[in-house]
């Protein structure tokens, strides 16, 4: 089951079955935003395979650029539970989640909007790629937020802030990869 309530964090087993509620969902906001979308890919730990992840769906959503964000149905978003997360701010990305309960602001998907082929589209996707082209990487990466997770169990900024210098340096990866083709 998807859902995490505001500041939680707990880890659960990977679930094969998280491949097949993103297409749901992928099917669903093609419906919704998709002629304004280039592409929509799973990211994410759900989206790599054989680890614990927070039960939440991490979906990126390309635009070919950040204005179509305004074209977006928010009142057929809404219907579907999608809110736009506007105190977000985070520059190149907006970000709206999906909610099971509005009163114990559960949440069960997370959108990040980006432009397709950007920087973070790059990012989200090498990231997810990478560890699961390299198994014993994606272990490091759960043993690290199963750590994060039972030091700060009711706190979602540091435990997010926690993984950072182990993101940070596989996306080194990708710049050293970058260097070698040139």
């Amino acid at each position: 089951m998807l859902g995490l309530n505001k500041n939680v964090v707990t880890l659960v087993e990977h679930s094969n079955n998280w491949k097949a509620l993103f297409k749901v969902e992928k099917d669903q906001l093609n419906a919704i935003i998709g002629e304004h979308v280039v592409d929509i890919q799973h990211i994410g730990s759900t989206a790599i395979d054989g680890i614990a992840a927070k039960p939440l769906l991490d979906i990126l959503v390309g635009v070919k650029s950040m204005e179509e964000v305004q074209k977006f149905d928010k009142h057929k978003l809404k219907e579907a539970t999608y809110y736009h997360l506007g105190r977000v701010k985070i520059e190149g990305k907006e970000v709206f989640a999906k909610f099971s309960n509005l009163e114990a602001l559960t949440k069960t998907h997370v959108l990040h909007v980006v432009e397709y082929g950007g920087d973070w589209w790059q990012k989200h996707t090498f990231f997810r790629d990478y560890l699961n082209e390299h198994p014993e990487v994606a272990k490091q990466y759960e043993e690290l937020k199963k750590e994060l997770a039972e030091a700060f169990p009711t706190d979602e900024r540091t435990y997010t802030d926690g993984k950072k210098n182990f993101i940070d340096k596989i996306l080194l990866q990708r710049e050293i990869e970058i260097d070698e083709i040139h």
